[in-house]
């Protein structure tokens, strides 16, 4: 188990945590010593077991839970902490993670996709945030809430739904920064431009290039440097950093026409 950053007993909930960055959070904090209970949707349950495999490989299988969860539905989050209550300690740290990205047109946008969009990436972080908050208060201890945004706040054809969601998601987390930072709790935000993921592993050649060439750097960031920035803001380390948000977009802030 690494000793860099550790986060040992520290008792997370990471939504969003059977595929790309959510489950690579899932899995450094258990390296680093937290308990984790992590969601999917229902019928992400073969991913889920992926991750619990790749936990126990590490020796780690006993301290990671997965319980399947529409966080977009309040029962289903109000079932997810209350599960997360059983298993953990004490609840340290949140990582709103779950997402999801259409590539529409406005005009071509239906009703039911917008929705869906804003519902996924902003609606289920107001509702796993706000009974995490309850968690902290009647803990007495604080925590640290984690919401992952992304360059795309700042607008992108095609992506008006998905832009407009984590823009909204960035005024949320100063909103819960300045309400309740007087309690312990902090709420900060981590920002990742274009990561070798999987929604960049469906470009083309071309398109992986065009993004690449966007940041100095004439590369993708790494899936493990955003890790490492929602990590940090989920420690102790990050004790007086809060309504913050952290980039991890290699100098990228504005998103052109690219090609696909």
């Amino acid at each position: 188990m690494s000793e860099r950053g550790s986060l040992i007993d520290r008792g997370f909930v990471i939504t969003g945590g059977t595929r790309g960055l959510g489950r690579a959070t899932v899995l450094e904090a258990l390296e680093r010593g937290a308990k984790v209970v992590f969601c999917g949707r229902p019928g992400s349950e073969d991913a889920a077991a992926e991750v619990l495999d790749a936990a126990k490989a590490r020796d780690r299988g006993d301290a990671v839970w997965f319980v399947p969860a529409d966080v977009r539905k309040e029962e289903d989050v109000e079932t997810l902490f209350d599960f997360a209550a059983e298993k953990l300690e004490t609840l340290h740290a949140l990582v709103n993670n779950a997402g999801i990205l259409k590539n529409e047109l406005l005009i071509s946008t239906s009703i039911e996709d917008w929705q869906e969009v804003l519902d996924t990436n902003l609606r289920s972080a107001f509702l796993t945030t706000r009974r995490a908050v309850e968690e902290f208060l009647v803990g007495g201890e604080g925590g640290r809430i984690v919401n992952v945004s992304s360059i795309v706040a700042g607008g992108a054809a095609g992506l008006a739904s998905y832009a407009t969601s984590k823009s909204a998601l960035l005024s949320f987390t100063r909103a819960v920064a300045k309400e309740y930072g007087r309690r312990n709790i902090a709420c900060n935000a981590v920002v990742p431009g274009f990561l070798e993921t999987g929604v960049t592993d469906v470009l083309s050649d071309e398109g992986r290039e065009d993004r690449a060439k966007l940041s100095p750097h004439r590369r993708l960031g790494r899936t493990q440097e955003a890790v490492e920035a929602i990590l940090y803001l989920a420690s102790d380390e990050a004790s007086y950093v809060t309504g913050d948000a952290l980039y991890v977009a290699g100098a990228v802030r504005d998103v052109p026409e690219l090609r696909s």
